[in-house]
């Protein structure tokens, strides 16, 4: 009786284990475009996936983001490999943001991506990056580890300021 029981639960439970990861986790809250090739989706953890190829779009302020509504729960955003750039005021105030993974396909970071997100405090830039735009990572108030390689070439004013 008990080898019925345990091969019924195996029988259950096994089919399960095929399931996506998300299927169990988190669901999606929003998704949308940020590029002529890239889009984006917002999970219920506070993930914001970044996907496709090409430069993301540059936004004149951060109420043209298109994740603004949603700028309060994103925790980790994941760029993929194929987006070129960060545009300029993308995660603008994500003040809940504590990490980003940037690939080696990123050659630009726009003004003020990354303005006053103060709960991130580490970031690494990868070798392909060249330039850095004005206000880039400023007033990110407990940043207090990010390596810079030696391809970049150009820092914008006030890139880390506060």
């Amino acid at each position: 009786m008990k080898k019925r029981i345990i091969s019924l639960l195996l029988a259950l439970v096994l089919p399960a284990t095929l399931l996506p990861v998300h299927a169990w986790g988190a669901t999606v809250v929003d998704s949308g475009t940020c590029g002529a090739n890239l889009t984006w989706t917002l999970d219920s953890d506070g993930l914001l996936a970044i996907d496709g190829k090409g430069e993301m779009s540059n936004w004149n302020s951060s109420s043209s983001v298109p994740w603004k509504a949603h700028r309060n729960k994103i925790k980790r955003a994941i760029i993929d490999n194929g987006v070129t750039s960060i545009g300029s005021a993308a995660f603008f105030n994500c003040s809940k943001l504590t990490s980003v993974t940037i690939p080696d396909s990123v050659t630009s970071i726009g003004s003020s991506a990354f303005f006053g997100c103060n709960s991130l405090t580490s970031v690494t830039i990868p070798d392909s990056v060249t330039s850095i735009g004005n206000w880039a990572f400023q007033n990110c108030s407990n940043l207090t580890n990010i390596t810079i390689p030696d391809s970049v070439t150009s820092i914008g004013w006030r890139a880390f300021e506060g």
